[in-house]
């Protein structure tokens, strides 16, 4: 008997086991979800973040290239009127040709010289803003010519090209390697008319000087780049 006694007396009692109750797993599940919500919510704050600077960047970019076809703009219609000056699709800005050069001529005439020696100057001041600079790729001088049979091609292409020289004439800043590498010249012959028929109202629209402002896309691209990969 005291050998059973002794045997019982040393048997270990039951362990109590708990378990959570259903109220303790729901104050879990409603943190867990709380949590997710702010997690969530923090990531939209930076993505709205992200979106606004895209957005401010490629306003910025827009403003750039408005702004410096306004600039050409202004400048060419002080010298010879609003009614000889075109803007034309993407900010394209044309001044007549007429004034520019002597019909068949890819020689600049005196008065032409007078309107372009004060666009050379503003040319250079806007190479010099760094703000515009900084987007900038090519101010691209366009010849344009009319439909009157003529060797077109050769014309428009000299035309332009007596533009980009004269400029730098007029402002000798404009020869040097940091502001040449941002002008261009091509000719378009008689292929990208603003005016259409044949009558003299529309070859003389037709005749025309262009400058078209081309922006580096790897310059702002790249920008946006780092702004998305932040």
């Amino acid at each position: 008997m005291r050998a059973r006694q002794s045997y019982f007396q040393h048997e270990e009692e039951p362990k109590e086991i708990y378990w959570p109750s259903f109220t303790d797993m729901m104050a879990m599940m409603v943190l867990v979800m709380v949590f997710v919500a702010i997690i969530a919510y923090v990531q939209s704050i930076y993505n709205a973040y992200d979106q606004a600077q895209i957005k401010q960047e490629l306003q910025q970019v827009a403003d750039v290239k408005k702004h410096i076809s306004d600039l050409i703009e202004k400048q060419l219609e002080k010298n010879v009127g609003k009614d000889k000056v075109v803007r034309g699709p993407n900010n394209t800005i044309s001044v007549d040709g007429n004034i520019l050069f002597p019909t068949g001529s890819a020689e600049i005439s005196d008065k032409g010289k007078q309107v372009l020696a004060p666009l050379a100057n503003a040319l250079a001041a806007i190479i010099e803003e760094k703000d515009m600079s900084q987007y900038l790729y090519i101010i691209l001088i366009e010849g344009h010519t009319d439909s009157v049979p003529y060797d077109n091609w050769t014309l428009s292409t000299q035309r332009a090209v007596a533009v980009v020289d004269y400029l730098a004439d007029a402002n000798p800043k404009l020869a040097k390697k940091e502001y040449a590498q941002y002008m261009a010249a091509t000719g378009y012959s008689e292929f990208k008319p603003i005016a259409k028929g044949s009558s003299p109202a529309a070859l003389q629209k037709n005749r025309r000087i262009s400058f078209q402002i081309i922006l580096d896309d790897d310059k702002w691209q790249k920008k946006l780049k780092t702004i998305v990969s932040q």
